[in-house]
């Protein structure tokens, strides 16, 4: 974990999750799983239903800013994992099965956009994350 700052996700809610205001949303490849970012800075993971049914997960807290994307950061189907930025230019890493902040670092920039891409070296695949976004 980069910088000294601990991020831990917090679950809070029973049977209602809280007010959230969305400022971002991905679906996530196993059609399963959406996870939404929200203006105050939390991420909520939620089930989705065959019946399409939406059920709050977890609640997750590792921004101070409001959420400017989302993006699925692993190809693999074993393993799913979510990188989140913020206008404060803080980014995560976030394993989505149960709710942990892998890696948090703080940028100078604002990322707006972020998209996984995959391709292969050799025999190997291997995935990388294209960001775009501004400068303060």
């Amino acid at each position: 974990m980069a910088g000294n700052s601990l991020v831990l996700p917090i679950v809070l809610w029973g049977r209602k999750a809280p007010t959230h205001c969305i400022s971002a949303v991905l679906l996530m490849d196993d059609g399963a799983t959406i996870v939404t970012g929200c203006h105050d800075g939390q991420i909520c993971l939620w089930d989705l239903s065959l019946e399409l049914e939406i059920n709050p997960r977890a609640l997750l807290f590792g921004h101070t800013a409001s959420i400017t994307c989302l993006s699925k950061a692993c190809a693999s189907s074993d393993r799913q994992y979510v990188v989140s930025a913020s206008e404060s230019g803080e980014m995560c890493l976030w394993d989505v099965s149960d709710g942990r902040c892998i890696e948090f670092t703080k940028l100078a920039c604002t990322h707006t956009g972020i998209q996984f891409y995959q391709f292969s070296v050799g025999n190997q695949r291997e995935g990388r994350l294209l960001c775009h976004g501004t400068l303060p």
